[in-house]
C-alpha cells in the first residue's frame, strides 16, 4: 500500500510540473488572441488593409488572396523586408492561416505585435477556409 501512494503522490507531481510547463512555455497558445481576432466581415469593411498570409509556401503558391504578401515563421527573415517595404502603421494588417484551427495567423500577428510594436494587427477567424467560402480567392488546381 504505501508503494502505491508513493506512486500516486509522483503521478500528482508530475502532473503539476506539466501544466506548470505548459502554461509557462514560450510556445503555448496565448489564451488572450481572441482580442485580437477579427472576423471576415469586419475585415471587408477595414480601409486600406494589409493581408498577410502565414501558410506555408506551397499553399500561398497554390493559391493566395489578391494583394496579400507572404510572411511565416519558417522564413521569417528573408520575408520581413517584404512586409516592411508595403507596410503602413495607418492601415489594419489582417493576418490568415489556412483555417480556424490553424496557429500560424496568431504566431506571426503577436510575433509583428512584439517585435515591431504593430498595433493594429489582427488575426482572421476562420484563416483561409472562409476567404474561399465567401468567394474571395479560391484554390489553384493542382
Amino acid at each position: 500500500m504505501k508503494s502505491f501512494l508513493e506512486a500516486l503522490a509522483l503521478v500528482l507531481v508530475a502532473a503539476c510540473c506539466s501544466v506548470v510547463a505548459y502554461f509557462a512555455h514560450p510556445k503555448a497558445p496565448s489564451f488572450s488572441m481572441d482580442a485580437f481576432s477579427i472576423s471576415l466581415e469586419a475585415a471587408q469593411e477595414a480601409e486600406g488593409v494589409l493581408w498577410v498570409d502565414a501558410r506555408t509556401d506551397e499553399d500561398f503558391e497554390r493559391g493566395r488572396l489578391e494583394g496579400a504578401i507572404l510572411l511565416n515563421e519558417e522564413r521569417w527573415e528573408e520575408l520581413l523586408t517584404g512586409f516592411l517595404d508595403v507596410w503602413s502603421p495607418d492601415s489594419p494588417t489582417i493576418v490568415y492561416c489556412s483555417s480556424q484551427s490553424c496557429l500560424r495567423s496568431h504566431e506571426v500577428a503577436e510575433r509583428l505585435r512584439e517585435e515591431l510594436g504593430i498595433e493594429t494587427i489582427y488575426s482572421l477567424e476562420g484563416g483561409w477556409e472562409s476567404l474561399i467560402e465567401a468567394g474571395l480567392a479560391e484554390e489553384a488546381a493542382q
